[in-house]
């Protein structure tokens, strides 16, 4: 019994330490898992925040194009205008060579000149509408830029997080020693309980015991067999 006593103890403490060496096997794959796991978290982000940087590159040079071109088509209007009123003056001067003096010349000269005035008019009015239109696509290129970054950003807005840390686990073999030792001393104590109940009585001291039977004791025979008839008869 005792030795079964001492088994189970030891078994005791065997199961409770292959379950911490189990529990801390676990930990430390948790862990590994969840570095691996923020390594590549934290690459792929490195990746899309290179993307972001030339996405916004490219995206500030598509937009200085578009500008560019839109400037350029509004000069090229203003440049053509321009010829095109020193050409005009420059036969209204001509004719005004020819018209010589009286009424009549004033009367072609003053018509030229209301007909200069009409074209340069026109001139003036489709300048200004190219100048409207130049201002809203220069809105309309801006604010598509601004699109187009915001949604770049949205890939990099938020950063990856580690997230928790898997919980420790409690490796503390404090009750286990503890359980281990009084299953053991239990065992002890059942041992000596079972060798003191087995052992041959003492003449010497257990003779005038009144609780030791010794009626039997002439049955003994000299080669040291006992009697089935003798026995403690403890009250």
């Amino acid at each position: 019994m005792a030795t079964g006593q001492a088994a189970s103890a030891f078994g005791g403490l065997m199961s409770a330490s292959d379950q911490k060496k189990a529990q801390v096997k676990k930990y430390k794959r948790d862990l590994e898992i969840q570095r691996v796991k923020w390594d590549g978290e934290r690459g792929l982000y490195k990746t899309r925040v290179a993307e972001y940087k030339t996405e916004i590159q490219e995206n500030g040079l598509k937009a200085s194009r578009a500008y560019a071109d839109e400037q350029s088509k509004l000069d090229d209007l203003f440049n053509e205008a321009a010829v095109k009123a020193q050409e005009s003056f420059a036969q209204l001067s001509a004719k005004q060579k020819y018209f010589g003096s009286g009424k009549n010349a004033k009367r072609l000269e003053a018509r030229d000149l209301k007909d200069f005035g009409r074209r340069q008019s026109l001139t003036v009015s489709n300048l200004v509408r190219a100048r409207e239109n130049y201002q809203g696509n220069v809105e309309n290129i801006r604010e598509r830029l601004r699109s187009s970054n915001r949604n770049a950003y949205s890939k990099v807005q938020f950063k990856p997080q580690p997230g928790f840390a898997p919980l420790k686990p409690n490796t503390d073999m404090t009750a286990a020693t503890l359980q281990f030792v009084g299953g053991i001393a239990s065992a002890a104590s059942s041992g000596i309980s079972s060798y003191n109940s087995l052992k041959a009585p003492n003449i010497k001291t257990d003779f005038f015991n009144p609780n030791v039977d010794f009626s039997s004791l002439m049955d003994f025979d000299f080669y040291g067999k006992v009697p089935s008839s003798f026995s403690f008869n403890k009250q």
